[in-house]
C-alpha cells in the first residue's frame, strides 16, 4: 500500500472576545497537538482521541476539566469521534461523570451497536464496559464558576477538537465539549451530532465545528462541508462559504478545522479568535 502524507490540525474553541489568557491557551492546544501527532502511526483515530484526551485535562479549555457550567452549577459534557473509511461514528451527550468523554465515544464507535449514547445511560455502559469515571467535582474549575456568577448565558468557545490523516489516507475526527456557559441542563448542541458537529469522509475530507452550536445543526454545516470538497470545491472556499452561511443563515458564529483527502490543512472562523496548531509530513 502505498504512503500517503500525514496531516493533523488541532483548535481549542471559537469566541468572541479576547479572554486574557490567549497565549495559554495557544499553548494547551500546542500540548494537544504534540499528544496526538505522536501517536499519528497508530493511526487517524488514534490520534485524534490522543489529542481530544490531553485537551480535555487543559482547565482553560471548555472539555473535561474547566468545561462550562450548566444553569444548576453542573458540568454536562458532549463528545463524539468519527472515522472516514467505514464512516464508524460514537457520540456522548450529557455525561457528568466519564473521566474522558472521548474515550467513551471512542468506545461506543468500536463496541457498540449504536451511535450516540446520552446522561445517565452513557454513565452506566461506562461503568459496564471499565471506561474511567470520575467525581463530578473534578471538572469544576473556579473560572467556570466566576462565569457563571457573571451570567454569561449563551456564552460559547473553549470546545476542543482535532481532525486527521493518517499515512493509509484514513481520515478521523475527534470532537469534546462542556457546551456553553448557564445552558438549560440536559441542553445538547453540534459537537456530539455527527453531520453537525463533525464529518469524515476518506474520499472528501473531515472536519470538526466550533461556536453557535444551534446553527451548526440546523445547517448540518459540517456534512455540507465535506459534501462541498467533495464536489470538488477548493477546502478554503469551502469552510469560507459554510461559515458565511452560518452567519447569514442563522446569525451564528463559530470556526471549523480541515484537512482533506490529500492532506490539505485549513483553519477558518468568524468570531474573532480561535487558537488552533497543526503538523504535516512536510
Amino acid at each position: 500500500m502505498a504512503e500517503h502524507k500525514a496531516a493533523m490540525v488541532v483548535h481549542g474553541g471559537a469566541g468572541r472576545r479576547p479572554v486574557g489568557d490567549d497565549g495559554e491557551r495557544q499553548a494547551a492546544v500546542r500540548r494537544g497537538l504534540d499528544a496526538g501527532w505522536s501517536r499519528i502511526g497508530e493511526g487517524a483515530l488514534t490520534a485524534v482521541v490522543a489529542a481530544v484526551c490531553r485537551l480535555e485535562d487543559e482547565p482553560l479549555l471548555n472539555a473535561g476539566i474547566g468545561a462550562c457550567l450548566n444553569d444548576e452549577g453542573a458540568v454536562e459534557l458532549d463528545a463524539g469521534v468519527m472515522e472516514g473509511t467505514a464512516l464508524g461514528v460514537g457520540a456522548v451527550a450529557a455525561v457528568r461523570d466519564v473521566r474522558h468523554p472521548v474515550e467513551l465515544a471512542r468506545h461506543v464507535l468500536e463496541h457498540s451497536p449504536h451511535v450516540l449514547l446520552a446522561a445517565g445511560g452513557a454513565s452506566r455502559y461506562a461503568r459496564e464496559h471499565g471506561v474511567e469515571l470520575a467525581d463530578p467535582s473534578i471538572f469544576v474549575t473556579e473560572h467556570r464558576r466566576a462565569a457563571a456568577a457573571a451570567a454569561a448565558a449563551g456564552d460559547a468557545g473553549d470546545t476542543v477538537g482535532a481532525v486527521a490523516r493518517d499515512r493509509s489516507g484514513r481520515l478521523a475526527v475527534a470532537v469534546s465539549t462542556g457546551g456553553v456557559t448557564a445552558k438549560t441542563a440536559g441542553r445538547v448542541g453540534d459537537s456530539p451530532i455527527a453531520g453537525a458537529g463533525f464529518y469524515a469522509d476518506d474520499s472528501a475530507g473531515a472536519v470538526c465545528t466550533t461556536g453557535t452550536g444551534e446553527g451548526f445543526i440546523r445547517l448540518c454545516l459540517a456534512y455540507d462541508l465535506v459534501t462541498r470538497l467533495r464536489a470538488g470545491q477548493p477546502a478554503r472556499d469551502a469552510a469560507g462559504d459554510a461559515l458565511a452561511a452560518l452567519r447569514d443563515r442563522t446569525d451564528g458564529w463559530g470556526g471549523l478545522i480541515v484537512v482533506t483527502a490529500t492532506g490539505e490543512i485549513v483553519a477558518e472562523q468568524n468570531s474573532g479568535h480561535m487558537p488552533w496548531a497543526s503538523a504535516s509530513d512536510d
